[in-house]
């Protein structure tokens, strides 16, 4: 089984082959890490200690509402 990053690279490299497409993808790093941002983004921060921790109302509910 291959790895994300493995047909990443794999990708990139038969796309680059077109003169047109060659050097516009980035780097799998770069890609990783503008993903991690946005997903960072999305979710509060964890506090320090548990005893800081506050579920804001919004993260409260399950799907079921309870």
């Amino acid at each position: 089984m291959k790895t994300v990053p493995q047909i990443y690279h794999e990708e990139a490299s038969s796309a680059s082959a077109d003169l047109e497409t060659a050097g516009q993808f980035p780097t799998y790093k770069s890609v990783k890490t503008a993903m991690y941002r946005k997903r960072a983004q999305k979710f509060p921060r964890l506090p320090p200690t548990r005893q800081q921790l506050e579920i804001p109302p919004q993260w409260r509910m399950t799907k079921s509402d309870r």
